[in-house]
């Protein structure tokens, strides 16, 4: 069963990509952790492109999505909590799709 981020809402989605940044990545938790609105890729936390594809895969096992938009994923610089919002629109569009 898939994590469905427009039931959890922007902030448990936020701490959801946190974890899996900490756990993947071994990036530290908390306060010395991945802040929201850091970029993920070089300037930020420093995610190469192959770590950005590794986490963008593990994003898509845990929320059961498909990011097509891999333009953005690489070349906007999303933060985690950019991340986070284009999971919950593409649970409401993967919703809205299916009634």
């Amino acid at each position: 069963m898939s994590t469905d981020a427009l039931e959890l809402g922007l902030d448990r989605t936020i701490e959801v990509l946190q974890q899996l940044l900490a756990e993947r990545f071994e990036m530290p938790q908390g306060p010395q952790g991945v802040r929201v609105d850091d970029p993920l890729f070089a300037v930020g936390r420093g995610l190469s492109s192959l770590e950005g594809i590794e986490f963008l895969c593990e994003v898509e096992k845990e929320f059961g999505v498909r990011i097509d938009d891999l333009e953005w994923w690489v070349y906007e610089t999303p933060t985690v909590s950019s991340v986070a919002q284009y999971l919950i629109d593409l649970s409401k569009k993967k919703q809205h799709a299916e009634h």
